[in-house]
């Protein structure tokens, strides 16, 4: 049976409400509305044809508030008021039977303090409805203390009133107990079926988040393996390559192919070591350890790395950091960084000066390589300076190659910044600025 019509006084209310719970609270409350309006009317009848003029009026009054609530409701109300405001009116109900009209002491009054305990409790809340529930009680325990012709029998109805009357609110209070259980007993229900469906797909969810974090862990086996692998079957061998040329370049200087290999093969192995150790850095380590290293001794170390690769530029490498300037960060991937930097320097000049120097601030600490070569593309340096860590599309590879997309992600991982400008007269300046604190 279709009973959306009853829905309809509170159907704007409805349309903005999506908890399940508030929806049965408001589906009550304009069900109890239609039914007051059903039940009262009964009894405007039923007394106007036994002609009770007294208990009449106030049927009609009663029933005039109960239209102009349903009016209220319908033009959009806010429900929560609404149960306030009906609660109130039964309070009135309460403190009209037991101090205005004489004998209002009986059932019918009395069953108006479970109504409103009920529709406090279900309607507002535990805190609203011990509030309600106590302005329920407070009336009879004030009626029970100062009203002397109290007696041991305790009537069914309002004098005048008989066996239909009674009849007409127990039917009332019945429907009404049903309504309210049957609706938020339903909203209950379907809460938690909500919750036991939800339930069953996140234990779904995490078995499928077991299963791929045992693939993961496979995965991250098999790449330690194979960095293994690359580390010995490439490495090894492209030292030996780089060892052999190197001497053979020595030996034959006025050879220009033999040096030309000699420099590839230098420095595709010192890519290529690079390259694995900040792959098996980011495979072993889940954190970055931070500790205190000398940078002037480290700079000293890349310089004699590259020593014989400036030499064959014909240049002149000045490590200008003062001993002793202490930095507090990891290592080796500051060492990383580093070797790519004067890497990229000393590859890009010829007879000229690659430097290692430094500006201490207050709240950072600048490392800088310069030199004198030709000087960066402006969108290499544009891109150096932003916080993309991927070049753009506009940006050509081969013109910063593999080390510099290590170098920013890198400094990212120790939280430094890098920063690119023009070095005068000629050349590039690349700053690494880590924090102090």
């Amino acid at each position: 049976m279709n009973l959306s019509f009853l829905e309809w006084p509170v159907r704007k209310q409805l349309a903005l409400e999506t908890n399940i719970l508030n929806r049965a609270r408001i589906k009550v409350l304009s069900y109890s509305l239609h039914l007051r309006l059903v039940t009262t009317g009964m009894l405007l009848v039923y007394y106007m044809s036994e002609n009770y003029q007294q208990q009449a009026s106030r049927i009609a009054i009663l029933m005039g508030i109960a239209v102009v609530f349903y009016v209220a409701l319908a033009m959009g109300c806010d429900w929560r008021k609404a149960v306030h405001v009906g609660i109130m009116i039964f309070l009135m109900i309460i403190l009209s039977n037991l101090f205005i009209y004489q004998k209002g002491f009986h059932l019918v009054t009395l069953q108006y303090v479970v109504i409103i305990s009920i529709y406090a409790f279900y309607g507002l809340g535990n805190r609203w409805g011990i509030i309600y529930s106590l302005a329920g009680v407070i009336p009879f325990v004030l009626y029970i203390l100062f009203e002397s012709d109290l007696g041991t029998d305790i009537p069914w109805g309002p004098e005048g009133t008989g066996k239909v009357t009674v009849t007409i609110l127990l039917f009332h209070n019945f429907f009404f107990l049903v309504l309210i259980n049957y609706y938020f007993f339903t909203s209950f229900y379907k809460t938690i079926d909500a919750l036991d469906a939800r339930t069953m797909e996140l234990t779904a969810s995490l078995d499928y988040v077991g299963d791929s974090q045992k693939k993961l862990e496979a995965e991250f086996v098999h790449q330690k393996h194979l960095i293994a692998s690359i580390s010995h079957d490439i490495k090894t061998p492209l030292r030996f390559l780089m060892t052999t040329t190197g001497r053979l370049a020595r030996n034959h200087p006025d050879l220009p192919t033999v040096r030309a290999i000699s420099q590839s093969s230098y420095r595709l192995y010192h890519f290529m070591k690079n390259l694995l150790e900040y792959t098996e850095f980011r495979y072993k380590n889940t954190t970055v350890n931070f500790t205190y290293l000398d940078v002037s001794e480290l700079v000293d170390q890349k310089f004699e790395i590259f020593a014989s690769e400036a030499e064959s530029n014909s240049n002149t490498f000045t490590n200008s950091i003062t001993p002793g300037v202490i930095l507090k960060s990891n290592q080796q991937l500051v060492g990383i960084i580093l070797h790519n930097l004067i890497d990229n320097a000393n590859k890009v000049t010829n007879d000229g000066t690659i430097e290692v120097t430094y500006q201490d601030f207050r709240d950072t600490l600048h490392i800088i390589v310069n030199d004198t070569g030709p000087g960066m593309d402006a969108r290499i340096m544009n891109w150096i300076n932003s916080d993309h860590k991927l070049p753009g599309p506009e940006h050509n590879p081969q013109s910063f190659g593999m080390g510099l997309l290590i170098v920013k992600e890198i400094s990212n991982l120790i939280n430094a910044k890098l920063f690119a400008e023009r070095f005068d007269p000629t050349g590039t300046s690349i700053h690494i600025i880590f924090p102090k604190k």
